[in-house]
Formats: C-alpha cells, sequence, structure tokens
C-alpha cells in the first residue's frame, strides 16, 4: 500500500484539528503515491489505518508548555502525540505490538513518523485555529512533504 499520512484530531476543538486540516491542504495541492487520511480518534481505530502501510505519518496537535504554539516537532515512536494515546484505548506502541501480535501487516517503528504541532488551545470549541497554528499550516505541509524527499 505504499505511504499513508494520518491527520489526527477533532474539527470542533481549536487547535486540536490541525492534523486533519494539514490532511486536506495535501489533498488540494496533491500527494501522487500517498493515501491522505483524516482520523479523529487514536488507539486501535489507527490499526485501520495503517495496516498495509510500508511508512506512516501521524501528524497531530501536542501540547508541550516548553516550547511556542505553531512550532513543528518531528519524532519516531517515542514522540507519541496526545490523540495517537487515547484515554479509553491503546497508546499508540501498544496499539501496534497488538496488531503486530495479530499478524497485521504494519509499518515497523522507525518507519512511522510523527509531526507535532505544538497548540495553544485544545479545549476551546471552535473550528478555528489559534493564530501560531494557523501560521504554521504551510510549513507543516512542506515538512511533511519534505519527509518523503530523497
Amino acid at each position: 500500500m505504499g505511504i499513508v499520512v494520518v491527520g489526527l484530531g477533532s474539527p470542533f476543538l481549536s487547535d486540536d484539528s490541525v492534523g486533519p486540516r494539514v490532511i486536506r491542504l495535501l489533498a488540494q495541492q496533491g500527494m501522487e503515491g500517498v493515501r491522505l487520511v483524516e482520523s479523529y480518534a487514536g488507539g486501535l481505530l489507527l490499526l485501520e489505518e495503517l495496516t498495509g502501510a510500508e511508512r506512516a505519518v501521524i501528524v497531530d496537535a501536542v501540547l508541550d508548555e516548553r516550547r511556542t504554539p505553531g512550532e513543528i516537532v518531528i519524532s519516531g515512536m517515542a514522540g507519541a502525540s496526545n490523540n495517537a494515546t487515547c484515554s479509553h484505548d491503546c497508546s499508540l506502541a501498544e496499539t501496534l505490538a497488538l496488531g503486530r501480535t495479530l499478524g497485521m501487516q504494519l509499518p515497523p517503528d522507525e518507519l512511522i513518523t510523527l509531526v507535532g504541532v505544538v497548540a495553544a488551545d485544545v479545549t476551546t470549541v471552535s473550528e478555528q485555529l489559534s493564530e501560531p497554528v494557523a501560521a504554521a499550516l504551510d510549513q507543516v505541509c512542506q515538512t511533511v512533504r519534505g519527509l518523503f524527499q530523497t
């Protein structure tokens, strides 16, 4: 199946919607050979989206008071975001371990990249991003695209 980019987050919780918004922008720009997926929940629900992929990128809002809102943070599996870990479900690492135990074809940990965008507000019910996160959207898209350049 190749490459999948999953944008996590709620479209109705301000900066939490950054993942799905990035997916929409990437879809408008076109990313040949890449499956783009909006996902509103992580945990076990990610298994369906990751199954069959050789490589995955997960874009999500992150909360980190040490960083500036709008900052982009790239990490591997150790940097799992808030949405990738659901409090009523499994963490991303647990989800992948379970899927692999069940024989599902999932990308190896070293081929999963997390692209986090530091959020200012993930609790306000709003379809608007905060100014710093909105200003970072183009750079986030460039960052995701850059992950696939050789």
